[in-house]
Formats: C-alpha cells, structure tokens, sequence
C-alpha cells in the first residue's frame, strides 16, 4: 500500500511490523498542533474541511477559490507562545468585497477557558483589520468564525460560549457582558460514516486518527490512498508527516516500518503515461493518409497495438 511518500507493507501494521521502542516517547500532545498547523496551511486542507464539516446552508454561499492565508503577526508575543491560530479568510459569492475570516484552533485537551482565548484571538484580529484596511464607520466588519479541532480521547467538556462562564448576572446587566460563541469539532464523537462524506478526504484522516484498532489501518490508509486530492508533492509530504506522527501517538511506544520515498516512483508513472500518450498521438499521425509524408523519406506505419498493449520495439 503506497500513499504519496509513504510504502506499507502487506501487513501493515502488524505485531511483526513493529517493535517496541526502549526508551519512553515523547508526549503525543507537544506534536498535535504542529501537524494540523502544517496539514491546514495549504488551501485544499481548508476547503476540503469547510465543505464537509461545517454547515451546508451557509458553506455553499462560499467562493471558497478565494482562500486566502492570513499571518498571525497582529498577535502578542505572549500569545504567540500560547500556540496561536491558523487564520484563512475567503469571500461571499453574492458580496465580492466581503470576507469570512476563518480562526482555527487545534486542541488535544480540553481548555475551560477556549471562549476567552478565542475572543482575545477575534478582538486582536479585528483591530488589526481595522487598521489595515482603514475601514470608515459604518462601513461593517467582517465576520471572524472561531473553529475548535479537537482530537482528545475524552469528551469536550468546555463551554461553548463566553457569556455561559460569566458568574449570575442581574438580566438587565447581561446585555452587556462580551458574546463570542465557537464550533467545536470533536474528531472522536464525528459522524465520520454519513453518505456525503465518503468522498472526503479529510474524513479519512479524521478515521485514521480515531482508529482503535491496529487491524483496521491497512484498509484506512487504502481509502486515503484513493481519496487524496492531486494537490502536488508538497501536500502529499504533509499528509504523510501527518500521518506517520498520528500513527505514533495513537499507538504510542512502537518504531513504525521504514517509510521510502515514493516521489519517483510517481514521477516515472506520470514520464510513461506522457510517453504513451505521445506514442499514439505519433501513431495516429501515421495512420492517418492526409497527414503521411509522401516520397522515399516516408516512414511506415508502426504496428497495431495487441489485446495486451502497445507493442514495442525489440
């Protein structure tokens, strides 16, 4: 089993794929953050996410050819060693001139406080939209969407909203206590078998990662195979740094089997279906009378191809 860079043995994994490791790994969570930050730096992570995990009614309102990556540079020090977001914006169809700004969060535990950390992240992206784009008043602000992925064994337990961790507030004075509210995608309470999803890619992924048995990953890791997008060799490298750290954290203590590189394996299946491509054009050309040379210097037509192929030359 082949995917992108990656080769599996027949019996991937299996007791006599792996063994186990002699010192203690390193805590699964320090690499969570680090894969999805890569995975969801490229675009094609972000639609494919979008379309099958958020709403429908306003996803396809969406023109999400506009992705757009967006530095994180407006965010303190402080927070930025807090692990800040990945921030993408993309526009409405219907209003050219508006954008949706997508701040994704990547969570391997539960944090009480999310809503407050999300809502410092969405004050501090706003004012810095302010003053970039040097918006006038009344002129609207764009709307900033607070995204949870969360990967955890255990149940999200935090609040979703802001205004549910204030302390008993007086009804008159609520009107005014700060609102944001985040979706949160909880992986391991997805439902990852619903019909529109079988075609996703990215719930692939999320199957892989949830796995709770070492006999399904063979199979798992087929379907990715047929379902990944041809998004060039850089994607494919994430994938596969993606996929080889969550295959450590999920089943922690074991060397996984060498991994080679597949790149020119695939660079020499795309090299012969262009050469057999121009070998038929060519004998096409030749089997064509209008387009035969005429005189000493023609050339014959090759031969038929067999039931088998295209015959060669010995």
């Amino acid at each position: 089993m082949v995917l992108g860079r990656i080769s599996f043995g027949p019996d991937f994994p299996s007791s006599e794929g792996v063994r186990a490791k002699t010192r203690r790994p390193k805590p699964p969570h320090a690499r969570h953050d680090h894969g999805y930050k890569r995975l969801f730096s490229h675009p094609q992570a972000v639609a494919e996410l979008i379309r099958g995990f958020l709403r429908p009614d306003w996803v396809a309102r969406l023109d999400l050819s506009t992705l757009e990556r967006v530095g994180n540079d407006f965010i303190s020090d402080d927070l930025r060693e807090r692990q800040s977001d990945v921030i993408w914006r993309m526009r409405w169809k219907d209003e050219s001139e508006a954008w949706l700004y997508l701040l994704l969060e990547f969570q391997s535990t539960s944090d009480p406080f999310m809503a407050v950390r999300l809502l410092t992240y969405a004050g501090l992206l706003l004012e810095e939209i302010i003053r970039k784009q040097k918006l006038k008043p009344g002129a609207g602000i764009p709307v900033v969407l607070p995204v949870v992925l969360y990967n955890g064994k255990r149940p999200w337990r935090a609040l979703h909203d802001l205004i549910s961790l204030c302390i008993k507030t007086p009804g008159s004075l609520r009107r005014y206590l700060p609102r944001l509210c985040y979706l949160l995608l909880d992986e391991g309470r997805l439902d990852l078998d619903r019909p529109e999803l079988a075609r996703s890619w990215m719930a692939a992924l999320f199957r892989i990662e949830t796995c709770k048995k070492p006999s399904d990953l063979p199979r798992l890791t087929r379907e990715l195979a047929r379902l990944l997008p041809d998004g060039g060799p850089e994607l494919r490298r994430t994938i596969e740094i993606w996929l080889r750290a969550v295959l450590r954290r999920t089943f922690p203590g074991v060397i996984i089997p060498r991994m080679v590189d597949f790149s020119k394996r695939v660079a020499r299946r795309a090299a012969r279906k262009a050469c057999a491509r121009s070998c038929c054009n060519r004998w096409s050309a030749a089997s064509d009378p209008s387009r035969k040379r005429s005189g000493a210097g023609s050339r014959p037509s090759p031969p038929p191809p067999s039931s088998s192929g295209w015959r060669t030359r010995s």
